[in-house]
């Protein structure tokens, strides 16, 4: 997409100083770099709502089998753009820790830019973010959410919780993605780790697949800095927990084992509690 982007803006730049005839004179010929800017940035908004009228012709109501690969495709690069647009550098580490099969991941939540470092840096053919109904209702970006695969897990309903989470391991398991949640489900306003849900790590055991435990750092500070500075984000593999590690224990064991870690790698202190209970999520 950004290559479509910069020839877009590119020649539309190209043409209005050639039009104009301000190519006659060597002093214009700062203008095409000027207009490159503005003109990629409506090129991305006229993408965006082409995207929208194609979004039109399919429906939120049916439910998704299996992700759409064209709205996955559209919908990553999509969100590529916005971090570039943002002024947005991710440093990662910890990729060798991955492993070679789909996987649960799991990770800190301080702002709505989490899942979106995930879900472009995380070498993976395709990871799908579990999320929440309201997101859905948002325009054309609920749209494209729902036909990527995100699934939407309603803790409202435990019956809607439970397929939900059935779902996801079920898309683990065949190979189909993987599935990325933050287990506190919810944003953190501080950036203390807030306590956990069950839910992540019932999609784990039932698809029996290992869990990426991932910390993000500086994501919180991103509309503070734009636009005068960069923000650089921190995206930390800091461990995989394999199948043959957990087995022994329950969802609630497992979520404070993980929990564990992450508030060492964080540097902070456990001031709120354990892995609350919550329906949909017991094995």
């Amino acid at each position: 997409m950004s290559l479509l982007l910069s020839l877009m803006s590119a020649f539309a730049s190209a043409g209005v100083f050639y039009l104009t005839g301000l190519y006659t004179d060597w002093y214009w010929y700062f203008l095409p770099l000027v207009l490159f800017i503005p003109f990629y940035l409506v090129s991305f908004l006229l993408v965006v709502l082409f995207a929208g009228f194609v979004g039109l012709f399919f429906s939120k109501k049916k439910p998704v089998e299996k992700p759409h690969p064209w709205f996955y495709m559209i919908t990553v690069n999509a969100i590529r753009q916005v971090l570039m647009i943002l002024r947005i550098k991710v440093r990662v580490s910890g990729l060798d820790k991955l492993p070679k099969e789909n996987f649960v991941a799991v990770y800190n939540h301080i702002s709505a830019f989490d899942p979106l470092v995930l879900l472009t840096r995380l070498p993976v053919k395709r990871i799908v973010m579990m999320s929440k109904p309201e997101n859905e209702k948002i325009p054309v970006v609920g749209k494209y959410m729902h036909m990527s695969g995100y699934p939407a897990i309603d803790r409202k309903s435990p019956m809607k919780a439970r397929r939900t989470v059935e779902k996801c391991a079920d898309w683990v398991r065949e190979g189909v993605a993987s599935v990325a949640i933050s287990p506190e489900g919810t944003r953190s306003k501080t950036g203390e780790l807030l306590s956990f849900r069950a839910a992540p790590f019932s999609t784990a055991k039932k698809a029996d697949c290992p869990i990426v435990v991932v910390v993000v750092r500086n994501t919180d500070k991103v509309f503070k800095k734009f636009p005068f500075q960069r923000t650089v984000i921190d995206m930390d593999v800091i461990d995989t927990v394999m199948p043959e590690t957990y087995h022994e224990m329950n969802s609630f064991e497992l979520s404070d084992h993980v929990r564990s870690k992450m508030l060492d790698a964080l540097g902070q202190e456990d001031k709120h509690g354990r892995t609350q209970h919550e329906e949909g999520s017991a094995e």
